[in-house]
């Protein structure tokens, strides 16, 4: 049975519905009514959720099954438990290149008052002078150290940023301390030396210890607040928990499609060499035992980046459809073609075809990704291109 209404009633209780809903009807409270997800943001929700949530949760994984790895070899030291634990680290290093591209939020909370992301890797924000002293020096400060008091699995708790790591566990286990990379040499020198399993297992200790926390903040509890960094960001309600002079940034208001593409943007200006890198030389300073680990590792943050940009799999709601329904087709096919030889650059290992494709990516990511989601078209980027 159809029912109807006389006009004018309808005219009235709208008029009525409209003033209840603007003065939230008598409350002295402001009004609980939630402003719909716009298309882009809720294709970074899908985006975040799919990509970079798997990217944080794979390297805490990693990270696991390399302190495995470093328990079996110290407690049974041969050639073929030193050759798993230097294949687990070249593994956890291509998982940190799967979430360094998001340098944001979780990477970017400070540990002793630098970031976290740095005591896993300080190479990425140092200087062109320190990232080569640094390097240089870690022989020499694992030396000092083994020498020193008796090292325990918290020693390293309050050590330097260049004193732990990806980088330095990497000299330890593929090199003796004498700069030998031979595993027979590498083995009698852990044979005959105790102290530098104890180091190992200080450094894997370390590792872990801010994986988990990395993970913890993405999915559980960001900053006490008792909310994911996830449902914060992907919400953007980060603001409505810090305020504007919080030393993170979290006040700021800055929506999370600007703080992703940006975040991208700058990850292919460090792999490509570029100002806002300082001028890092990749290909030169983290290639000392073998170029492999970091062609692996650039395969898994291209793969991840790609999959960031288009879920087709998963959902229709991907980035790539969403610059192609605001115009951008065109601009999306330049972009696939950009990421298809920058992927055959890394299978060729052709370092000069693979910095041209990343120079020419990260100019994608200031231009015809930002204008094809619609992000603020005033935004300035690190080296000086706006």
């Amino acid at each position: 049975m159809k029912m109807y209404m006389n006009s004018n009633y309808l005219n009235t209780l709208f008029v009525l519905t409209l003033t209840c809903l603007l003065s939230a009807c008598g409350s002295e409270t402001e009004s609980t009514i939630e402003t719909p997800m716009s298309e882009v943001e809720l294709g970074i929700q899908v985006a975040v959720t799919n990509v970079v949530i798997d990217a944080s949760s794979d390297f805490s994984q990693s990270i696991t099954t390399l302190n495995t790895n470093i328990d079996t070899f110290c407690n049974a030291v041969d050639a073929t438990n030193l050759s798993n634990l230097q294949s687990a680290w070249s593994d956890s290093f291509a998982s940190w290149y799967k979430i360094m591209p998001f340098q944001f939020g979780p990477l970017l909370l400070t540990d002793d008052n630098a970031a976290i992301s740095n005591y896993i890797d300080f190479y990425r924000n140092s200087t062109s002078s320190s990232r080569a002293s640094n390097l240089a020096d870690i022989n020499s400060g694992l030396t000092t150290l083994i020498a020193g008091a008796s090292i325990t699995e918290t020693s390293l708790s309050s050590a330097l940023t260049k004193n732990v790591g990806l980088l330095v566990l990497e000299t330890a286990i593929f090199s003796d301390l004498s700069g030998s990379e031979v595993p027979v040499d590498i083995v009698t020198e852990f044979t005959t030396t105790p102290k530098k399993c104890d180091t190992l297992q200080a450094l894997g200790y370390e590792l872990n210890d801010r994986a988990t926390y990395i993970q913890s903040q993405w999915t559980t509890n960001y900053r006490d607040t008792g909310i994911s960094y996830l449902s914060l960001f992907t919400n953007n309600e980060l603001e409505n928990y810090f305020s504007s002079f919080d030393i993170f940034g979290d006040g700021l208001g800055t929506p999370s499609s600007e703080t992703l593409i940006i975040s991208v943007q700058e990850f292919f200006d460090f792999i490509a060499g570029g100002e806002a890198s300082k001028s890092a030389d990749i290909f030169n300073d983290l290639t000392r035992y073998s170029s492999q680990p970091l062609w692996n590792a650039l395969e898994a943050s291209i793969l991840t980046i790609e999959n960031l940009l288009d879920q087709s799999s998963e959902t229709e709601l991907s980035l790539f459809a969403i610059m192609k329904n605001n115009g951008y087709e065109q601009d999306v096919e330049t972009i696939q073609a950009n990421i298809v030889t920058i992927k055959t650059a890394i299978s060729d290992q052709h370092t000069v075809d693979f910095i041209a494709a990343a120079q020419a990516l990260d100019g994608n990511f200031k231009t015809s990704v930002i204008n094809g989601l619609n992000i603020n078209k005033g935004l300035s980027f690190a080296d000086g291109d706006g």
